[in-house]
């Protein structure tokens, strides 16, 4: 969980807005019968009302909903009736009937507490904020002395953006109940989410001149301070609070937030080290600090700092998993993959069993190039965590990293048949790797189905896009298809030279020497390091240009590179040998 830089997340709200069905007992049931309208029908009714209450506690909820809509066609306002359908559409998730239906029952009968919290459900479940405010407000009205009802009515307020309305709910609860230290700190927030800072400054103030219990208020206030540019204030408050406070890690936290405010990052990193040292301070929130700063260098005591923090919360914590592993996220962020790989490999051996850790690792290993440790490590994990389609994923590039072919397409085709139909990002890629891998095994009508699917699932995908172009180029086939996607890659992704280079030899194998030659120095003109393919392939242009001397300086230059690869040489032998372009 990510945490703001300088502390912990204070919890302003009272409620969680999730989604729960409180049970009904047999004998709220037995409260819940329907009114008896004559003698006549008296008993059909109950027993209609008894075999659909039936029905729905054997999951039968069809038949119960059937059951329920014979009892209301026999007596219209049988509200027992309407609060069960309530319940019934909405274990179906047809949240629009199971609202209709709990309104109903609210209105046959407004005091019954029940229908109201079914209502209150499916607002919840539909985020409908504005509506729950209401419902709250009738709960509070049958309850006037249950405190939370008051609370989660101002919160939803809160939530659907009625920051007056939610002030003046607050402002209620202090009246009845007395006015708490989390009141001033809620109060803080609605201001803030208002964007009058002055008030959310003022709420705060007042709730240090109470002499609070704990540091909070002073560590929010001083944030509102560090954002408004006034970071010596904020360390003045936070000097103070430390006398009341002693030893306080999140006001250590705080202080360091100033800290970097004012450019001082050596102060910053002392006050980190306290904090992180103390037993006060939960590994959780120490993980969440590395994270946020490690995510925003403008506000990060630097590379070696974070990771030296690192270091402290596994010498901390030297038999906690996610020390290590939160280690190698930190080393990993700051380009260090050998030091992230030796921390994720200390955390498997405290506990292999954590299934996050393992991606994190294998990836760590391709960025490496340590392609067999991605196979042996993907193995493992898989023996653990079967069907994972993360691990068949980079377990696959394990084995295509090492060129086993038929081994990484095993593992592709079975993350295929296990990803989420949602991840487009991921099928885009599998099928694209898919791709690379049948056009290696020379399965090339597999191949471009592949990448058709890659295409298909994402149409913008310059990667899927480039590769397809580029192999079919190589077989000269659909030539015309070929050069309207490597165009359309260089426009999603422009000055790349991989995508440039393919797009020069597209042209090239349609007889476009000259665009052909344009874009062949644009790829090498943003090549940090420029291939012998590519200097293969500048030849090859130059050579039907007319420019057999350029040619050759080219292709010599590419057999040096290829040479000191340890690639093949002898086709460009034969090309500088001839002084010509040879197929």
């Amino acid at each position: 969980m990510k945490i703001k830089w300088y502390c912990c997340t204070f919890l302003i709200c009272c409620i969680c807005i999730g989604v729960w069905v409180r049970p009904v007992a047999a004998q709220e049931h037995a409260a819940l019968m329907p009114r008896v309208l004559n003698a006549g029908d008296s008993l059909l009714i109950k027993e209609l009302y008894l075999q659909g209450v039936q029905q729905k506690a054997s999951g039968q909820l069809t038949a119960a909903e059937r059951t329920f809509d014979k009892v209301i066609l026999l007596q219209p306002d049988n509200h027992a009736a309407y609060f069960e359908l309530a319940r019934i559409h909405f274990e179906k998730e047809d949240y629009a009937s199971a609202e209709k239906s709990a309104v109903q029952a609210t209105k046959l009968d407004p005091d019954n507490k029940w229908y109201w919290t079914v209502l209150l459900d499916v607002y919840k479940k539909t985020a409908n904020f504005k509506k729950i405010a209401g419902v709250f407000g009738e709960l509070i009205r049958l309850d006037p002395q249950k405190e939370s009802n008051y609370y989660d009515k101002a919160y939803a307020l809160y939530l659907d953006k009625q920051y007056d309305a939610a002030l003046t709910a607050y402002d209620e609860i202090a009246g009845k109940f007395g006015k708490t230290e989390d009141l001033y700190i809620i109060r803080h927030q609605v201001y803030l989410a208002k964007g009058d800072r002055r008030s959310a400054t003022a709420e705060l103030e007042a709730l240090i001149a109470t002499k609070p219990a704990n540091s909070k208020g002073y560590v929010l206030l001083a944030d509102l301070y560090t954002g408004d540019d006034n970071a010596k204030k904020a360390l003045a408050l936070l000097d103070d609070a430390g006398k009341t406070f002693p030893d306080d890690p999140l006001i250590l936290l705080a202080k360091s937030d100033a800290s970097l405010a004012m450019g001082r990052q050596k102060q910053a990193y002392s006050l980190l080290q306290q904090a992180f040292s103390s037993d006060a301070l939960d590994i959780d929130t120490k993980a969440g600090v590395l994270y946020t700063a490690a995510s925003n260098p403008k506000r990060s005591p630097g590379a070696e700092a974070l990771t030296g923090l690192a270091d402290l919360l596994v010498e901390v914590y030297p038999r906690e998993t996610k020390a290590h592993a939160v280690r190698g996220d930190i080393y990993l962020q700051m380009s260090q993959p050998e030091k992230a790989r030796e921390a994720y490999l200390k955390a498997l051996d405290i506990n292999r069993y954590i299934e996050g850790i393992w991606p994190q690792l294998l990836q760590t290993e391709l960025q490496l190039g340590r392609y067999d440790d991605v196979a042996t490590h993907g193995k493992e994990a898989l023996s653990l965590f079967p069907n994972n389609t993360l691990l068949l994923f980079f377990t696959g590039h394990g084995f295509l990293g090492s060129k086993r072919y038929e081994e990484a397409r095993s593992y592709f085709e079975t993350a295929l048949n296990s990803a989420d139909e949602g991840n487009v990002p991921l099928l885009t890629q599998l099928y694209s790797n898919l791709g690379d891998i049948y056009h290696a095994l020379d399965m090339y009508a597999e191949s471009d189905v592949a990448y058709e699917e890659a295409i298909a699932t994402d149409s913008t995908n310059a990667y899927a896009l480039n590769n397809y172009a580029y192999y079919l180029a190589l077989r000269k086939e659909n030539l015309h298809r070929a050069a309207e996607m490597s165009k359309k890659s260089n426009e999603l992704e422009p000055d790349f030279a991989s995508y440039e280079d393919t797009y020069a030899w597209v042209l090239f194998q349609q007889g476009n020497y000259e665009a052909a030659l344009t874009w062949i120095k644009k790829a090498i003109g943003h090549s940090d390091t420029i291939s012998d393919t590519l200097l293969e392939h500048y030849g090859d242009i130059l050579s039907r240009s007319g420019d057999i001397q350029g040619a050759v300086i080219q292709w010599k230059k590419a057999r040096d590179v290829a040479k000191a690869l340890g690639k093949d040489i002898d086709k460009l032998t034969k090309k500088i040998n001839e002084r010509q372009y040879v197929e």
